[in-house]
């Protein structure tokens, strides 16, 4: 586990006892690549930064139900993810409203926060499956928004090395989730993967 991987802990842990300055420490932390995922869906900046106050909100209402010993990046991974297409159906239903079809129904919010919790269990256990160095790769690029080569820096690796560990995680990660039965059941496989691992 490297110092940041345990400061992160750290702070989560301190999270979970209500303390404030870890939660703006992981907000000055993860701030820059959630609201990267999010712009990545929804394409419109004052969208996007509407949807990356409401996750960080979300995060301190949720803080209790954190899990000790892990790192925020995939909560939010998930979470950022969720709210980016629920604006996107949102904005589907407007539109057809406008155009004079029926809307359909929203999730209600115990609904939606048992399909947000499924989404990061599968996540969770797909990451957990990479060896070490590739898993390592994976979540400063992914979920931190690490470039490329300030990975390959990090981890005294080639840039090559970063870009492979990349592709063949993407692709273990995209294989695994759409086999699983729960994940398959929420229909959500190819367009996170579409978005997130590509």
């Amino acid at each position: 586990m490297s110092s940041r991987e345990s400061e992160e802990i750290l702070l989560v842990d301190a999270l979970r006892e209500n303390d404030v300055a870890a939660f703006d420490a992981l907000y000055r932390l993860y701030f820059p690549s959630v609201y990267a995922n999010i712009l990545r869906l929804v394409r419109e900046p004052s969208a996007a930064q509407d949807i990356v106050q409401e996750v960080f909100i979300r995060l301190w209402e949720k803080r209790h139900s954190l899990k000790a010993g892990t790192t925020a990046g995939n909560w939010l991974f998930v979470v950022s993810y969720n709210r980016s297409v629920n604006h996107l159906r949102a904005t589907l239903r407007q539109r057809l409203h406008m155009e004079g079809f029926a809307e359909q129904a929203d999730m209600s919010g115990a609904a939606e926060w048992d399909h947000t919790s499924l989404q990061l269990e599968v996540l969770e256990k797909a990451i957990d499956q990479l060896p070490p160095q590739r898993k390592k790769v994976f979540l400063l690029c992914k979920m931190e928004g690490k470039t490329y080569a300030e990975a390959a820096s990090e981890l005294q690796i080639s840039h090559n090395t970063v870009k492979e560990h990349i592709s063949k995680a993407s692709r273990f990660i995209h294989d695994y989730i759409r086999l699983q039965p729960e994940w398959q059941a929420l229909a959500i496989a190819a367009p996170l993967a579409v978005v997130y691992f590509s």
